[in-house]
């Protein structure tokens, strides 16, 4: 269970105090407003519009493309929802069935256990122990390196699977969740090493982190969403971690 909010807050509020201590003549006042902005992002906790009075965008994932691969036979490769006719209905549903299966395995494959996902919980909540020297921090980049081989491999699956106009929505959404997560974790280990890290644009990588973990969630529920609808529509048990 985590704890509140306050006293997350005040282990990094701690934390600021420590460094102030040990900081040398030179101030680095700039280098400690970001961390304590990557902190709070590492907690959830929203942060306020640019100075300019702004509102801050929220970051939208770009448009992917997989490989359109080759139907089965009798399989229609018509409008998405088209009613099947005749001999077509059961190798359709037999074909959406068998995708449904690889789909769940690559999710699985992905997917971390209980256990650890309360480690990364704990972990995660913790946050100035992320740019501390210590065994948290090592804790914290041996998770963040997992979760981006998990979601490159996930991300590489997901283009293995047959492109079919029934599925077509929650392939392409699970493919872009797969992959914005790989990238997103991977910018989280890159400020974690430096918390000045710019991206190609010049902006620093840790003041988009939290409006881009909140799209990413959003396109989670969306994708659940759908894959229900979808297994109703066509009788395929529903998802389970094994």
């Amino acid at each position: 269970m985590l704890r509140p909010f306050e006293d997350k807050l005040a282990d990094a509020m701690s934390c600021v105090t420590w460094f102030d201590k040990f900081r040398g003549l030179q101030p680095v006042c700039l280098q400690y407003s970001l961390i304590l902005g990557v902190a709070l992002t590492l907690l959830g906790v929203p942060q306020s519009t640019s100075a300019q009075g702004g509102e801050s965008q929220p970051y939208v994932p770009p448009e992917v493309s997989i490989p359109q691969t080759a139907m089965p036979v009798g399989f229609s490769q018509g409008a998405r929802g088209a009613a099947p006719s005749g001999a077509q209905d059961e190798s359709r549903a037999q074909a959406v069935a068998t995708w449904f299966r690889r789909y769940d395995d690559v999710r699985r494959k992905a997917q971390m256990n209980e256990s650890d996902r309360a480690k990364a919980d704990k972990l995660m909540s913790k946050a100035f122990s992320m740019f501390i020297p210590g065994e948290e921090k090592n804790q914290a980049q041996k998770l963040l390196t997992s979760l981006v081989a998990r979601y490159s491999a996930a991300s590489d699956a997901m283009k293995q699977l047959p492109l079919y106009p029934e599925t077509d929505r929650l392939h392409r959404g699970y493919y872009q969740y797969f992959s914005t997560a790989r990238q997103l974790f991977s910018d989280y280990l890159t400020v974690q090493a430096n918390p000045l890290a710019q991206d190609a644009t010049g902006n620093p990588v840790a003041a988009g982190l939290l409006n881009r973990k909140q799209s990413l969630e959003a396109l989670d529920q969306a994708n659940k969403a759908l894959d229900a609808q979808l297994r109703s529509q066509w009788n395929v048990p529903a998802y389970e971690y094994k």
